[in-house]
């Protein structure tokens, strides 16, 4: 099937000439661009996108909020809950890729470089069989950014990754498995996606990638993927909502959700290449902080639920509602939830049931 290469973007998203480059390179020039802009995205930025499409050759599709409103009102709960001026207006281009069958779909930040290689054809291993290496940790979680090299030696963590885990004893060991890929999780260099925690207290620079083959986790092994250089399997897009009520963690959530459907399946999700240079838009790191606070709390309860929901089904949507049902239940039950705590579970919940009415009209 075609491939999508998905995005949002507040600026002239001039970085995808590149990608549209290195896809014809490549022979993958009937992979469909497409682009969900915002208020904030300046009008010449749909004008240059389909020109230079145009100019290469490539099927490109630009979603301006006038356009989004068109789209939207076939899926009127999405339109409702999604807000504008928020980067999960990318749930809208990863939609519209789903409704036209593409698969993968590759999704992107608007600051990642592409460095080297066959970006399309090396995140094409998403939704396909291999034989890949695979990590078992003692501790049931593996830090996957130990694969990449730090200018000054300086261990880090993925954004995302409970803090209750982290610089613990986590022993791991290996072995080669064959099955499918689920999702695809590109890393990056330079500028990492780090906890904005993490920057404030000791900026990291990643330097190097330390292997020469990507790697999955097994079964009851967890780590979070963003969603800034990540392939979907199709089939995993009804089981993958960005939610926009839970800040910064959006992509990690919506990833630990995925991972337990992998594990029930017997799915992988694979983390290595094809790499990207992070060259970091302007952020304000305390207003990050703001945002990340809350759901970094809930993170390492919230996955130890996720772990407890028995899974019957056999794709991932049904899944999805399973680990929906799953999630209320604990909540429900859940003592010791400060109230800013239960208010933004109840918040992020209700997307579940928004996601599961709009993939059923897809």
């Amino acid at each position: 099937m075609t491939a999508a290469l998905v995005t949002t973007t507040i600026y002239v998203p001039e970085l995808l000439d590149t990608y549209m480059e290195n896809a014809i390179d490549h022979g993958h020039a009937d992979t469909l661009f497409i682009v969900a802009g915002d208020r904030k995205t300046p009008a010449e930025a749909k004008s240059w996108c389909l020109e230079r499409a145009g100019e290469r050759g490539v099927a490109f599709e630009f979603l301006d909020c006038d356009d989004q409103q068109q789209y939207l009102a076939r899926y009127p709960e999405l339109d409702e809950h999604l807000p504008y001026n928020s980067i999960q207006r990318r749930n809208i281009a990863i939609l519209l890729a789903y409704e036209r069958g593409c698969d993968p779909i590759i999704t992107i930040d608007d600051d990642n470089l592409f460095l080297r290689g066959d970006f399309v054809g090396e995140h094409s291993l998403a939704g396909r069989r291999t034989t890949i290496e695979a990590f078992t940790s003692s501790s049931g979680w593996f830090d996957v950014c130990q694969h990449l090299e730090e200018a000054r030696g300086v261990p880090f963590y993925h954004r995302g990754f409970p803090p209750g885990e982290r610089w613990g004893d986590q022993r791991s060991d290996s072995q080669q498995v064959e099955g499918r890929v689920a999702v695809n999780a590109g890393l990056w260099l330079g500028d990492p996606d780090v906890d904005a925690l993490q920057r404030l207290v000791y900026p990291v620079e990643a330097t190097g990638w330390s292997r020469t083959s990507n790697f999955a986790l097994s079964r009851g092994t967890w780590s979070p993927f963003n969603s800034q250089n990540t392939a979907l399997a199709r089939d995993v897009v009804p089981a993958y909502f960005l939610s926009p009520k839970i800040g910064r963690f959006d992509d990690i959530w919506a990833s630990y959700v995925v991972r337990a459907i992998t594990d029930h399946l017997g799915d992988y999700v694979s983390y290595g290449v094809p790499l990207v240079r992070q060259e970091r838009n302007p952020h304000d790191y305390w207003r990050d902080l703001d945002q990340e606070r809350e759901p970094m709390r809930l993170t390492d309860r919230l996955c130890a639920a996720l772990r407890e929901i028995e899974l019957r089904s056999s794709d991932y949507g049904a899944c999805f509602g399973e680990i929906w049902q799953g999630l209320l239940a604990w909540l429900e039950r859940e003592d010791g939830l400060r109230p800013p705590e239960r208010t933004l579970l109840q918040d992020y919940l209700e997307g579940f049931g928004v996601w599961q009415a709009t993939i059923a009209r897809a």
